[in-house]
């Protein structure tokens, strides 16, 4: 039997990549948020035995005008026999059992520029995945990818759409055989009240090795400001193919700070 690996911090990224044409357009203060977060999934992605995960990251980002500089560093328990990699077949899954510990550490550069006056704003991000995560557990590749990535936002009132392309490019070797691909990504969003926003994300990934499956993944969300400081998401999420979880649910905090 091949054994399917997956990525669970993906969902986690997308949700704190959301969309907001509102703080595109900050202007020059400079504000640091911190994000904790906790995500668990499962899926038998292809194997006879459910994969579980429990995936709890802390992140940072920095944003000063149209930049934002974020970093995002993870905690992963898994228990099963998936491995916390990507969606490549390399034989012989390996035996069900529990590992945890630091993934992999990931930090992005994102640019946001308004282009109209209705609101319509571009984004260019870049992603860099580096090989923290200890391969001895299966908790990573020991190899590092980066994804380049270009969106549009439009607003329309209390509501939204979205759309990213990217390129994924993958580190690879002889135990795991990545190639490089395309990724899409489209979603919305709408504020039924002041402070709460519900939307969805639809993601579509090229397959990533021979003989592994399209990553095809809906995520709903509900994000709540509760004052100027303090933001809580819960979102859940499912998979269509075996290179996606079955079902995921996550819970994410976020504290603001404006610095100057």
């Amino acid at each position: 039997m091949s054994m399917k690996f997956f990525t669970p911090y993906f969902i986690l990224s997308l949700l704190c990549a959301l969309p907001s044409p509102v703080q595109a357009q900050s202007g020059e203060k400079t504000t640091l948020s911190v994000s904790a977060g906790y995500n668990y999934s499962e899926g038998d992605y292809g194997q006879a035995d459910d994969t579980k995960v429990h995936y709890a990251p802390v992140t940072f980002k920095l944003t000063r005008g149209e930049w934002a500089l974020k970093l995002m560093v993870p905690y992963i328990r898994i228990t099963g026999p998936g491995v916390v990699v990507g969606d490549v077949p390399v034989g012989t899954p390996r035996p069900v059992g529990t590992e945890e510990g630091l993934g992999d550490i990931t930090p992005s550069l994102l640019w946001t520029h308004r282009l109209n006056r209705y609101g319509t704003t571009a984004e260019l991000q870049g992603i860099l995945k580096l090989p923290t995560a200890d391969e001895d557990k299966r908790l990573g590749t020991g190899l590092a990818d980066f994804t380049a990535q270009a969106g549009l936002i439009q607003p329309f009132g209390r509501a939204y759409l979205n759309g990213n392309v990217g390129r994924k490019f993958n580190g690879s070797n002889a135990t795991f055989p990545l190639r490089d691909v395309w990724k899409y990504t489209a979603g919305g969003g709408y504020r039924v009240f002041d402070l709460t926003t519900v939307g969805f994300l639809y993601d579509y990934r090229e397959r990533q090795s021979a003989g592994s499956d399209n990553l095809s993944l809906l995520t709903g969300y509900i994000s709540q400001t509760i004052n100027p400081e303090w933001t809580v998401q819960l979102y859940g999420s499912a998979g269509f193919t075996d290179a996606s979880p079955d079902s995921n649910i996550g819970l994410q905090f976020t504290r603001s700070f404006e610095l100057f």
